[in-house]
């Protein structure tokens, strides 16, 4: 018997192994910018510390910016030529990176990238588009998986490269991956996408994203999203330094790097299984037990006092972050009808732009005031904040219509409209 893929089948594997290649290029070389700026005429480890951080808040500051406009633009001409967009305005402003002579230049460079970037936000959009409404959160729950993957990959064979040919050659290397990632998503990835018709109201960016945020449930969900990647965020830049307090100086990033990994591998399986499980009994209640699960391991990390004992903690912390954001995307695909997803996913990739500018920074000064111990706290009382917010913003909110999530009908699902219609395929959802 032969076996064919569907579609949107298709379009996954070819978007994972585009968001693998892609993840690989850009973390080739950006957790190398404190190093590449000091062969731009940067001196010391404090100035680079402080160009770099100038470097990637310039960069989130674009992306906040930009993602509405490239959502917008997305819902007009369609999905895949954003996501086509995306990987080959990286792959030119990194392939540029190689040739900055100043520090000056490369914010420049950093901010326009920034900018033009999106490729997740892009690929979500496009996958949840062409995929079912019963396999959604499980397809958005496989693209994290090769974030993971090439996040990991990255930086080791990057580090190998830059030691070997020089950080110039690392740049040039990333973005010719891009541009074959770029032929890639063109030639194998489908969409049918029908345009607008000439003449029909058609909202600016700005004016759809205020249009998005006004409706019943989306700003609660954005702002939790906000709060899901800020509490992540806020214990990046003092992990390793726990651990190095907690396990001695002596091998402490090779320490800290196994407990990241081991984090991130159990999020990575943990996205597919639990996107499966949202997909049978609802991402609201999946996305509700994830959040509570996250709040409750955070705690006690602020306590140990053995290494062994936080790496068994964030192994435990990595199967509920895993379920987070697979069954929130799929909340949000839900809220709002696939003409419209593009730029409510642009408006999630704001969200995640400022955790990104806002959580280290956060979790830096957390810990000069208060101790490295208290950023544990911080993020298991945001991650409590989070898991309040949905249980009562929108689970309370929809607690009368069993599973809210899925679009009725191509229409809003919380509008006045859909709430009263008769939807035959809820009761096997």
């Amino acid at each position: 018997m032969r076996f064919e893929l569907e579609k949107w089948q298709r379009n996954l594997i070819v978007l994972w192994f585009a968001q693998l290649m892609a993840m690989v290029g850009y973390s080739f070389v950006f957790p190398f910018i404190p190093l590449y700026v000091q062969t731009l005429g940067v001196h010391g480890a404090t100035a680079a510390a402080q160009w770099s951080g100038v470097i990637e808040a310039v960069s989130a500051v674009a992306m906040a910016i930009a993602q509405p406009i490239w959502g917008n633009m997305a819902d007009r001409l369609g999905r895949k030529p954003m996501v086509v967009r995306s990987i080959l305005g990286n792959a030119i402003a990194i392939i540029l990176m190689a040739f900055a002579t100043s520090p000056e230049q490369l914010v420049a460079l950093r901010f326009i990238q920034g900018a033009v970037t999106g490729t997740i936000a892009a690929s979500n959009a496009l996958v949840s588009t062409t995929t079912p409404k019963h396999r959604l959160a499980f397809a958005l729950g496989v693209l994290p998986v090769a974030v993971f993957a090439g996040s990991s990959m990255g930086p080791l064979v990057g580090g190998i490269i830059a030691d070997t040919f020089g950080y110039k050659t690392t740049f040039v290397i990333a973005g010719l991956m891009l541009l074959l990632d770029t032929l890639l998503v063109a030639g194998l990835v489908s969409e049918d996408f029908t345009r607008p018709q000439p003449g029909t109201q058609q909202r600016g960016a700005w004016a759809e994203t205020w249009s998005l945020m006004t409706m019943a449930v989306m700003p609660i969900l954005i702002g939790v999203i906000f709060l899901i990647q800020l509490g992540g965020l806020i214990v990046a830049p003092v992990l390793p330094l726990y651990v190095a307090d907690l396990h001695g100086s002596e091998n402490a990033a090779t320490v800290a790097g196994v407990i990241l990994a081991a984090t991130g591998v159990t999020s990575a399986i943990s996205a597919v299984g639990v996107g499966r499980i949202s997909d049978r009994v609802g991402h609201s209640l999946v996305l509700t037990v994830c959040l509570l699960g996250a709040a409750i391991i955070y705690f006690p990390q602020s306590f140990v006092q053995e290494t062994w004992q936080l790496f068994a903690l964030r192994l435990v912390l990595g199967i509920f972050l895993g379920g987070l954001m697979p069954s929130a995307y799929a909340l949000l695909a839900g809220l709002v009808a696939p003409a419209r997803r593009a730029a409510a996913f642009g408006l999630c990739a704001t969200a995640f732009a400022l955790a990104n500018a806002i959580g280290p920074l956060s979790g830096a000064g957390v810990a000069t005031q208060w101790g490295m111990r208290s950023v544990f706290l911080t993020a298991g009382t945001l991650f409590t904040i989070a898991f309040i917010t949905v249980n009562v913003g929108i689970r309370g909110h929809t607690a009368s219509r069993p599973h809210p999530e899925v679009s009725i009908a191509g229409t809003d699902v919380l509008s006045p409209s859909s709430q009263n219609q008769n939807n035959p395929q809820r009761s096997s959802e």
